[in-house]
């Protein structure tokens, strides 16, 4: 049975960022096809899509969908779009060309006897896009042959703009973890690592770069294509997301080093002030970043509680109504608590990252901090 994922839709206002996500790797009528990327394509495509200080998209996600439940999809959500709206419409899969050279891709009713027939053709896609009153389409596309999607079309809508895994005559990798493709496109999309001009956003030429330079480092075979239509306007896919402040004593720099990297590593953009305090203008650089901070994250411990650098940042976060998340190396003693702190942030839930499980201790301050974000 086909899995739908749809994030909370909003209301129609003067524009949308619409994405739906098409993703097939289990194929019970074809089970030497089976591909085990597509289902996690899904999963970490639709948190950066959705995320709102990455993307900010209201995603749909199909997964493992049989033909008609996905051409409904694809129909619904193009017809959805308006024509102030950005549309991203993304397929992952197994792909095929038939004897005539139209791409096709396998969904888990498609049989073996009559692919071409049974499978959800290119030509369909772009007919409903046609169709849409949108205007401003990103297509991309994994699978093998990807080059070969506007084989024979009978018109392509202004306005699309298409990255493919690889050309028509190329095959790409899928990996456990999702396709190679897919996995650079996630990166160059979280914290706008795409963004090539330093104008803090990511469009789609700045991330088709980045993404075929990425699979080209790491060795990947097949080399993503460029489609364009009557594009009059760059098309923005992500911008530079607000950050955590990561608050800390300087004597506790090794500690929220580690910290910042492993914040790094879920994804999230972190902004730590690793000057010393006497150099430079540091209430000027504090100010630019807690002015642009998604949450503030207290390092607590004994160093912090004492430092009066700390204090002031905490205190301008708070008139800011950023929140403050403190996370404990270890459990601090009531005594090694001053009075400040207990009057004014005492009732803020305190994250435990020790060491015996620090892993889990990152993964749920991290989700803490997502949370915050999609409370706004």
């Amino acid at each position: 049975m086909a899995r739908r994922h749809t994030k909370a839709e909003t209301p129609k206002t003067a524009s949308r960022r619409i994405a739906l996500l098409v993703c097939n790797g289990d194929f019970p009528k074809n089970p030497g096809y089976q591909l085990p990327g597509p289902a996690k394509d899904a999963e970490h495509l639709a948190r950066t899509l959705s995320d709102q200080d990455d993307c900010g998209f209201e995603v749909r996600s199909l997964v493992d969908g049989g033909l008609l439940d996905v051409r409904r999809e694809v129909a619904r959500v193009c017809a959805d779009a308006g024509p102030k709206d950005t549309l991203l419409l993304y397929c992952s899969g197994r792909g095929f060309r038939d004897e005539n050279g139209n791409f096709h891709f396998l969904v888990c009713d498609s049989e073996n006897d009559f692919l071409a027939a049974t499978a959800l053709d290119a030509e369909f896609i772009l007919s409903q896009l046609r169709r849409s009153a949108c205007r401003k389409i990103v297509l991309l596309i994994d699978g093998c042959h990807a080059g070969a999607f506007f084989n024979n079309d009978r018109g392509i809508p202004d306005g699309l703009f298409a990255i493919t895994a690889c050309g028509a005559d190329e095959t790409c990798a899928d990996t456990p973890d999702g396709g190679a493709f897919t996995l650079a496109l996630i990166a160059g999309l979280q914290n706008a690592r795409a963004d090539r001009d330093g104008d803090g956003r990511v469009s789609i030429d700045e991330l088709h770069e980045f993404v075929k330079g990425r699979l080209k480092a790491e060795g990947f075979e097949g080399t993503p294509q460029k489609w364009v239509w009557n594009v009059p306007d760059p098309i923005y896919v992500a911008h530079v997301p607000k950050h955590v402040f990561l608050s800390y004593a300087r004597e506790d720099a090794a500690v929220a080093e580690k910290l910042e990297q492993a914040l790094l590593a879920e994804g999230l953009a972190v902004w730590i002030d690793k000057d010393d305090i006497q150099s430079g203008s540091w209430k000027e650089r504090v100010t630019e970043g807690l002015n642009r901070a998604r949450a503030v994250v207290l390092l607590l411990t004994p160093n912090a509680l004492a430092s009066e650098a700390v204090r002031k940042e905490l205190a301008f976060a708070a008139r800011k109504k950023v929140p403050i998340i403190p996370v404990q190396p270890r459990i601090l003693q009531e005594q090694e608590i001053p009075d400040w702190y207990t009057l004014d942030y005492d009732e803020l839930h305190r994250h435990f990252i020790g060491s015996k499980n620090y892993p889990e201790g990152i993964r749920k301050l991290a989700e803490a901090i997502r949370v915050l974000g999609r409370q706004k």
